[in-house]
């Protein structure tokens, strides 16, 4: 999904309760072309995945770095390529890649393992696959391609897997009362992919990366100083972007843009904690208008609520804004942060987050910016 050109408003921030820089400003719409307008909302669909992760990438076993990469060297990197090169071999990206070193990490340290746990004693191999038809044969278990590749093979039959927390992901394929076991290997999985694909930090998250409103929308705010607002006390440092969809914005579906868990729904504020530690929030909605609840797990493209006006605004719009303090993704964790520049501590601007992962949120072709 691409934001389409139309006409706008402007943005400004406030200090919010609990630390949460809140609220954007917008002006009212300009005047368009009605016509244009209905075609374009009628060519281009609900929001989509935005390109998340790089293509899988091969990598030669023989050609491994003698550096340790996140405590891991030598054979246990060796491991790690060729479950890399099983997931490139059936067509899945970087993303399905991480999924399967943060399986092998957590189940094997990254080795192939010949022996099982006390309380599963048949389980083998990297991924410790049980007797099972289902994982082939033991020297299938043994081999870590094929073991590798029977891991995706299972992953592909889980419904919206690329959509769910990655540890959720990983647990239904490998089993286990605890869907999060998975979660503290996540860091470690994803640089090591990063590195031996040949691009240095990692760029990519698990899960898909999703555009918060259906096309059509357009930037009426940007994040960074915006200067003081006549007849309103707030903060001059806008630490977020302001997305409208026009016309007809209120109302419109808001959903999230990656997987995560409700941590705040309170005033205006949504918020969602990623597996990787950073939160996205969610601006202006109604409380009433908030399809989720504190604890739930939301996937990407869930939708989370209604685009609203509440709080310091004036007009329907959707504040989107992130904080990457706590994050275990080194390239999220290296973005400008908005202390640097006067604003509130952690905030990073959504447009660079999102050029992380190839994506422009309003590319100057198809998205019309009207601050």
């Amino acid at each position: 999904m691409v934001g389409r050109p139309n006409p706008a408003g402007a943005g400004l921030t406030v200090e919010g309760k609990g630390g949460i820089a809140a609220i954007a400003i917008m002006a009212l719409p300009l005047l368009v072309v009605g016509g244009l307008i209905a075609m374009i909302l009628l060519i281009f669909g609900p929001a989509q995945d935005a390109g998340a992760c790089a293509p899988g990438r091969t990598v030669d076993p023989q050609k491994i770095t003698e550096t340790a990469i996140a405590g891991y060297n030598g054979v246990q990197l060796e491991n790690a390529a060729h479950i890399m090169n099983a997931a490139t071999d059936l067509r899945l990206d970087r993303g399905a890649q991480i999924l399967g070193v943060l399986a092998a990490i957590t189940e094997s340290d990254l080795q192939v393992l010949d022996h099982g746990t006390d309380a599963d004693p048949d389980r083998r191999g990297l991924f410790q696959q049980p007797d099972d038809p289902e994982w082939g044969s033991l020297s299938d278990r043994m081999d870590p391609t094929r073991s590798a590749t029977n891991f995706y093979l299972q992953l592909q039959t889980v419904q919206s897997w690329s959509s769910l927390p990655p540890s959720v992901a990983v647990s239904r394929v490998q089993g286990g009362s605890d869907p999060y076991r998975f979660e503290d290997d996540y860091a470690a999985a994803a640089l090591i992919v990063g590195t031996l694909a040949g691009g240095g930090e990692v760029v990519c998250q698990g899960g898909n990366l999703v555009f918060p409103l259906e096309a059509g929308f357009q930037m009426t705010s940007k994040f960074g100083y915006r200067g003081a607002v006549e007849g309103l006390n707030v903060n001059p440092f806008h630490a977020a972007v302001d997305l409208q969809n026009w016309p007809g914005a209120c109302g419109a579906p808001v959903y999230a843009i990656t997987a995560g868990t409700v941590t705040v729904k309170a005033g205006y504020t949504l918020s969602i904690k990623s597996p990787e530690g950073y939160t996205v929030s969610y601006l202006h909605m109604k409380l009433s208008d908030i399809s989720v609840a504190i604890g739930d797990q939301v996937g990407a493209g869930d939708q989370v609520g209604l685009v609203g006006s509440e709080g310091p605004s004036t007009g329907c719009h959707l504040d989107l804004r992130m904080n990457v303090i706590g994050t275990t993704n080194q390239a999220v964790a290296e973005l400008v942060r908005a202390e640097s520049m006067g604003g509130p501590a952690g905030f990073v601007d959504p447009e660079e987050f999102y050029r992380l992962f190839g994506v422009e949120l309003c590319p100057p072709d198809t998205c019309r910016r009207t601050y």
